[in-house]
C-alpha cells in the first residue's frame, strides 16, 4: 500500500513540473516586451492610416508591460520557448516614420511578419528585412514605403509569401537585375505579390516550383513573356495586368497549369491576335480578364468549355460573333464585353450581377426576364443600335445612353421626360439632386486638401481606387 502512495506522489509531483514549466513556457521574454513596446511608442495611431482597409483596429493599444506580451492582440509566441515568432499588425492605424534600426529587428525567431496597410510616411525599406533568417511569410503592402526595395530581401530563403504591393504614389522600385535575383534565391516562393513596384525589365526567367500566384501588375515589365510562365504546373493565379510593353503570346498546346489556373489577369498587356483554342482546357478557371489586349476574330468554340468561370472581362478588344453565345457560362456574375463587335440578341444567365455590352451592335428587344433576375444589379447597354424596348424593375445602375429605344419603367415616366431624355431612367429631380451633391461633397474635399496640405492617404486614393476594386476579390479569393 506504501508503495501506491509513493507512485502516487511521484506522478503529481511530475505532473506539478510539467505544468509550471509549461506556463513559464509560455512567458514572453521580457527583452522582447520591451522591444515590442519601444517599436510601439515609434508610431501614432491614426484613423486614416488604414484608410483601405474594410475593417481597422489599432492592435497596439493592448500591448502593456504588465500583461505577458504572448497575449498582446497580434503577437504570436512559439508554444515551448515564449520567443515572439509572428507579429501581425495589417491595417492597425500606425502612422509614422519606421526607423532603419528598428527593434522591431531584435526579435529574431519571427517566422511571419504583417505589416501591411498602414502609413510609414514615406521611409525606406531597411536591409535589416533581410536579417529575419526563418521568416517565411513576409507582407509589407500598401503601408507608404518608398525607394529601393534592398537586395538583402533575396537573403530570405524560407520565405513562402512575399507582399510588397504599392501604389504609384510610393515610387517602390527594384534596383538592376535585383528582381532576379530575388526570384533565384527565393527557391521556396509560393505567392508573390509585387503590383504597382516599378521592376522596368523584362520578366525573370526563374521561377520556384511551388509558385502558385505571381501578381507583377503595373511594374512596367517590358519585353515577351515567356511561354514557360504558362506552364507551371502548381499555377492558381497570374496577374501581369498594366503593363502595356509586354507582349504575351499564348501556348498553342495544352498548358501544364491547365488543371489549377483559377485567376488569368492580363488586361491591358498586347495579345495581339486570336484567342487561342488551348484556352479550352483551362477548366478550373473562375476570372478572365483579358480587357484591352488588341485580341481580334471569333470566339473558339473550345472557349465554351470554361463552365465554371464567374468573371469575365473582354471589353476594348476587335472580337466578334453572336452576342448569346456567352450565355452558356451559367456561373457567370460579372460579363463585360463593351466595345467590341459582337451582335444579335440577348439570352439569359441566372447569376448574372453585372453585364456591360456597350459599344457593340446590339438590336432588337431586351427580353424582359433580363430585368427580373434576382442578382443583375448593373446594365450598361450605351452606344448600341436598334434596341427597341426596355422595362426595369431593381436596378443600381443602368447606362443606356445612344440607343434608340422605347423605355417601359416601374415608376412610370410621361411623355415629357420620354422625349427628352436620352436614358430614359434620370428625372430631372435626380439631377438636380446628383449635381447638388457632387457640389457639395467636391467643396469639402478641396478644403480637406488645402488644409491639410494633400495628405498622403488621400493623394493615394485616387489613383488606387480602379485598381483596388480590380484586385478586390483576388485579395479575398474571390475577384469582384
Amino acid at each position: 500500500m506504501g508503495y501506491v502512495k509513493l507512485l502516487f506522489f511521484m506522478l503529481f509531483s511530475l505532473l506539478c513540473q510539467l505544468a509550471f514549466c509549461s506556463s513559464l513556457s509560455h512567458l514572453c521574454p521580457k527583452d522582447q516586451a520591451l522591444a515590442l513596446l519601444q517599436f510601439k511608442h515609434m508610431f501614432t495611431l491614426s484613423p486614416y492610416a488604414s484608410a483601405y482597409c474594410e475593417f481597422s483596429h489599432p492592435k497596439t493599444l493592448s500591448w502593456n508591460k504588465s500583461i505577458n506580451c504572448c497575449s498582446w492582440d497580434g503577437v504570436y509566441c512559439d508554444e515551448t520557448t515564449g520567443h515572439v515568432i509572428e507579429l501581425n499588425l495589417t491595417c492597425s492605424k500606425l502612422q509614422g516614420k519606421f526607423q532603419a534600426n528598428s527593434s522591431l529587428f531584435q526579435l529574431s525567431n519571427l517566422k511571419r511578419l504583417d505589416l501591411s496597410d498602414n502609413d510609414f510616411s514615406g521611409s525606406l525599406i531597411s536591409p535589416k528585412f533581410g536579417e529575419f533568417s526563418s521568416l517565411t511569410h513576409l507582407d509589407l503592402s500598401y503601408s507608404s514605403f518608398t525607394g529601393l526595395i534592398p537586395a538583402q530581401i533575396s537573403r530570405l530563403s524560407k520565405l513562402q509569401v512575399l507582399s510588397i504591393k504599392s501604389n504609384q504614389y510610393d515610387e517602390l522600385r527594384f534596383g538592376p537585375h535585383n528582381s532576379e535575383l530575388l526570384l533565384k534565391n527565393l527557391t521556396r516562393l509560393g505567392e508573390l505579390h509585387l503590383s504597382s513596384v516599378n521592376i522596368s525589365s523584362t520578366i525573370p526567367l526563374n521561377f520556384s516550383s511551388y509558385l502558385t500566384t505571381l501578381d507583377l501588375g503595373d511594374t512596367q515589365l517590358y519585353g515577351i513573356l515567356p511561354k514557360r510562365v504558362f506552364h507551371l504546373s502548381n499555377f492558381e493565379s497570374l496577374d501581369l495586368s498594366f503593363n502595356p510593353q509586354l507582349t504575351v503570346r499564348f501556348p498553342t498546346t495544352k498548358w501544364n497549369s491547365s488543371a489549377s489556373l483559377m485567376n488569368l489577369y492580363l488586361n491591358r498587356v498586347d495579345a495581339t491576335g486570336r484567342i487561342p483554342e488551348s484556352f479550352g482546357h483551362l477548366t478550373s478557371l473562375r476570372t478572365l480578364d483579358l480587357l484591352s489586349c488588341n485580341l481580334s476574330g471569333s470566339i473558339p468554340k473550345p472557349l465554351w468549355n470554361l463552365t465554371n468561370v464567374e468573371v469575365l472581362d473582354l471589353r476594348d478588344n476587335h472580337l466578334e460573333g453572336p452576342i448569346s453565345d456567352f450565355f452558356r457560362f451559367g456561373k457567370l456574375r460579372w460579363l463585360s464585353l463593351g466595345n467590341n463587335n459582337f451582335d444579335g440578341q440577348l439570352d439569359g444567365l441566372q447569376n448574372l450581377q453585372r453585364l456591360n455590352l456597350s459599344s457593340n451592335h446590339l438590336n432588337g428587344t431586351i427580353p424582359s426576364w433580363i430585368f427580373s433576375l434576382p442578382s443583375l444589379r448593373q446594365l450598361d447597354l450605351r452606344y448600341n443600335g436598334n434596341i427597341q424596348e426596355f422595362y426595369s424593375k431593381s436596378f443600381d445602375v443602368v447606362s443606356l445612353k445612344q440607343n434608340q429605344m422605347e423605355a417601359t419603367t416601374p415608376f412610370g415616366l410621361d411623355d415629357e421626360e420620354e422625349e427628352e431624355g436620352d436614358s430614359a431612367m434620370i428625372s430631372w429631380q435626380a439631377v438636380l439632386m446628383g449635381y447638388g451633391c457632387g457640389l457639395v461633397i467636391g467643396l469639402s474635399i478641396i478644403y480637406i486638401m488645402l488644409s491639410t496640405q494633400y495628405p498622403a492617404w488621400f493623394s493615394r486614393m485616387d489613383i488606387e481606387l480602379e485598381h483596388r476594386i480590380i484586385k478586390r476579390m483576388k485579395r479575398h479569393k474571390k475577384r469582384y
